[in-house]
């Protein structure tokens, strides 16, 4: 029952905008957005123009620079319990991304890119060397804005994931979707199919992983979102299984991510 409403919600982000609205919804920033909560999109930074973010849980730093107007470069770092009492987790790496837009969008064509991640999200295993929900690993997405339904932006990309010493790496799907609500705030959503994470041995449970999000606009520099992780609670706790996580982990995990942007 969970995941059938929160699968209806996100689908209701996409669809549920069809009735004509009052507000202007038009792009806020002409750099579109690079990045949902987790997956990537097909838009890229403009060149010279660089980007700086933090994710409070788990903590995490972010950067990434336009080299030119369709390459953009990123790095990442962070670890758990950067903030709080307990011992700091550091994450083994830096991790890297890189990203070339091929096509630009169009009236009837969507913009189409590829490029890599490593960038994972959550506390990484070292005995089955993955984060709790994988990197995209090597990756083509395509992004579409869609003024017809109120103002809106889909994506669909697929992956292959190279992170994890197990049969999991490999094939998978993601979709999201951000819907502007004025000119400030947007509902932003994706979805992981986790196709290369589901059944025996596998550290998800086959229902994928789920993410919603508020995103506030503040000001034309600055964004902050309000986000929750793994709605679908997919992560798998019987301890009998190769890949686990106590149950304490699968939780919705309740994140807030601060994005500067700018130009050199």
């Amino acid at each position: 029952m969970k995941k059938a409403i929160s699968i209806c919600l996100f689908l209701l982000i996409i669809f549920g905008a069809i009735f004509p609205q009052d507000i202007e919804t038009t792009n806020i920033m002409e750099n579109k957005n690079s990045g949902i909560i987790l997956f990537p999109t097909a838009y890229t930074k403009q060149r010279g123009q660089y980007e700086s973010k933090i994710e409070m849980e788990p903590f995490k730093i972010k950067s990434a620079i336009g080299i030119t107007q369709r390459l953009m470069l990123g790095v990442s770092y962070g670890g758990e319990h950067v903030i709080g009492t307990t011992d700091i987790d550091w994450y083994p790496k830096v991790e890297f991304n890189i990203k070339y837009r091929l096509f630009d969008e169009k009236q009837s064509v969507p913009a189409f890119a590829v490029g890599f991640s490593s960038d994972g999200w959550g506390k990484y295993l070292d005995s089955a060397e993955r984060y709790l929900i994988k990197s995209r690993g090597f990756f083509a997405v395509a992004s579409k804005d869609i003024t017809i339904i109120g103002g809106s932006n889909v994506n669909f990309g697929v992956n292959y994931s190279v992170e994890g010493e197990d049969e999991s790496s490999g094939f998978d799907i993601f979709t999201s979707v951000r819907k502007n609500l004025n000119e400030e705030l947007s509902i932003i959503g994706e979805y992981d199919f986790a196709i290369n994470d589901s059944g025996e041995n596998k550290l998800g449970e086959g229902k994928g992983y789920l993410n919603f999000g508020i995103r506030w606009n503040f000001a034309p520099e600055l964004v902050i979102d309000f986000q929750l992780i793994n709605v679908l609670q997919n992560f798998n706790t019987d301890i009998d299984n190769p890949i686990s996580v106590s149950k304490k982990r699968d939780k919705i995990s309740r994140n807030i991510a601060v994005t500067y942007r700018a130009f050199f």
